[in-house]
């Protein structure tokens, strides 16, 4: 069984994070993941921005950073413990001015950067923007067969 803890970093956090955590879990369910423990944290751009700054010195807001745990390290795997995944981080301001610019829906947002921080968890990456190879075709892939978040459709 799969551990995903959700936190919020603002006051008064929507409605839509509270399927948020099934979501994910839906995911990574679909990717097979068993036994994996991780965040997924909610923040505003504030908030993204700090993270983006102290550890990509990158001075900017964006929509989801995945903070992967054992990156560069080499941890040992015991029998019957959890997998220590790592954190996602997602700015919601963020998503909704994408959702906006890209002319989609917010609960699309929500859920693509959710799917995409989890395959960075997975040790998934791209090196550009091309949709139809490699993660993002993947990513892409899995936000078809999912349903609404915000009609709680999963």
């Amino acid at each position: 069984m799969n551990n995903i803890e959700l936190i919020s970093e603002i006051e008064n956090p929507p409605q839509e994070i509270s399927v948020m955590k099934s979501f994910a879990a839906s995911i990574l369910e679909r990717l097979e993941k068993k036994n994996w423990q991780m965040g997924l944290v909610i923040t505003d751009d504030e908030g993204i921005r700090k993270y983006n700054r102290q550890w990509r010195k990158i001075d900017k807001a964006t929509d989801v950073l995945s903070f992967v745990q054992d990156e560069g390290e080499d941890i040992p795997k015991m029998p019957g413990m959890p997998i220590e995944a790592g954190d996602v981080i997602i700015s919601l301001e963020t998503v909704t001015r994408n959702a906006q610019e890209w002319d989609n829906s917010y609960d699309e947002e929500l859920r693509r950067v959710i799917i995409h921080g989890i395959l960075h968890l997975n040790g998934l990456d791209h090196p550009g923007d091309d949709y139809s190879t490699g993660m993002l075709k993947l990513q892409e892939e899995l936000l078809g067969g999912t349903g609404s978040l915000l009609n709680n459709k999963l």
